[in-house]
């Protein structure tokens, strides 16, 4: 059992139906969900670390204002790290959760900008919605990119495909950040991968044996998949060795032309994940 299932400091959703989902405050990182048919489709890390300050591996992390190492910021910026207040609809029990975070002097010494960011989690017996906005208090344009780092678990990544991925142009970071362009159906994770795909506007299937689940977005461009494999799995120091055979990254995410946000104006991103299994 990973330490977030005893924290208070979780917002815990159910349905009717028996679908489920947690979201940590820390981050307002979505930690687990299980749709009614039961299957956990997260992957939190046994080895995360839940301290103040930390990044918790796993789940869905918030990538902003930096997508990795796209800028002068900590790897994937600072909102992952901070903590969120729960807004009135975070209620345990309830299928709609919301948390708040605004622009502190810790966060303007890290980056100079005013904003309020929320992030609501919407559950139903089959699907799960991540909508993710900021809203630019400033008084100056601000520039950011963004990914919603979600990890899904799977039980064996040799058997895990991916589809809706073939002809799009891609960025590999394992290749000195080529640009390619898929030329499989149906992508396997079978080997290390760190991409980047641009202009993913379809909807993307991750399929493992004869699970499904469908995966869309608004607002956010771009799809990154991401699996360490085995060398790079080893050298992580919250992961356990054998965590890549059991997990694989699908994000939703703004990389490719950073957004630009005048004062007063709000942006909002969508990842929606449905089970499909068994249609």
């Amino acid at each position: 059992m990973n330490s977030f299932q005893q924290d208070p400091a979780t917002l815990h959703l159910a349905t009717p139906g028996g679908a489920a989902a947690s979201v940590l405050h820390h981050g307002a990182q979505l930690a687990s969900w299980r749709s009614a048919k039961g299957t956990e489709n997260i992957y939190l890390s046994e080895l995360a670390d839940f301290s103040p300050g930390s990044s918790v591996r796993g789940g869905a992390p918030i990538c902003f204002p930096q997508f990795s190492t796209l800028g002068d910021l900590p790897l994937h910026g600072f909102f992952r790290n901070q903590t969120w207040t729960p807004v009135a609809s975070g209620a345990d029990g309830a299928e709609v959760a919301r948390l708040q975070l605004t622009d502190t002097p810790e966060t303007r010494a890290l980056w100079p900008h005013s904003f309020q960011a929320e992030l609501q989690v919407t559950l139903t017996d089959r699907s799960l919605e991540v909508a993710f906005s900021v809203l630019n208090t400033g008084s100056e344009v601000f520039s950011f990119t963004a990914a919603l780092h979600t990890y899904f678990r799977v039980t064996a990544i040799e058997n895990v495909s991916i589809a809706g991925l073939q002809n799009i142009r891609y960025l590999d970071k394992l290749k000195d950040n080529v640009i390619a362009a898929e030329t499989n159906e149906r992508l396997l994770i079978d080997r290390p991968l760190d991409r980047i795909y641009y202009n993913t506007t379809d909807e993307l299937t991750l399929e493992e044996g004869e699970r499904r689940l469908l995966i869309s977005a608004q607002g956010m461009p771009d799809t990154v998949v991401w699996n360490p494999g085995p060398e790079r799995c080893a050298t992580i120091a919250d992961l356990p060795d054998d965590a890549w055979r059991h997990f694989v990254c699908i994000e939703a995410a703004a990389i490719d032309i950073p957004i630009s946000l005048a004062p007063g104006a709000t942006w909002r991103g969508v990842q929606k994940i449905t089970d499909i299994q068994g249609d």
